[in-house]
């Protein structure tokens, strides 16, 4: 009788070890979804609005800074942020177009 017993728990060490295993896979899994996945579309949309970028958008700086581009070149933008003030700024550095940012969809 007690070696049926030992027998039957030997045999589960396989179903132990994958319930063991499946919650972890569950946790990465989710961690993908729900972190790297949004972060990576985002990365792929503000690349896009980056290199996108005309004259006369409005944009919103990651200081906080709103202007309106007067040039773009290769890895900045001229931004006048008042009447006959202009300010160099690298691309990194916008965070989005105004309307996008504020989120209330107008302009100024």
């Amino acid at each position: 009788m007690l070696n049926v017993l030992l027998s039957q728990q030997s045999a589960g060490g396989m179903g132990d070890l994958l319930s063991l295993a499946l919650p972890f896979v569950i946790m990465i899994a989710a961690f993908y979804f729900f972190i790297i996945m949004p972060q990576r579309r985002e990365e792929k949309r503000r690349k896009q609005l980056i290199e996108s970028l005309k004259k006369g958008d409005r944009v919103i700086t990651e200081s906080g800074i709103v202007g309106t581009v007067v040039e773009v070149k290769d890895n900045a933008v001229v931004l006048e942020i008042s009447p006959g003030v202009r300010v160099v700024f690298l691309k990194w550095a916008i965070r989005g177009l105004e309307e996008e940012v504020r989120g209330d969809g107008k302009k100024g």
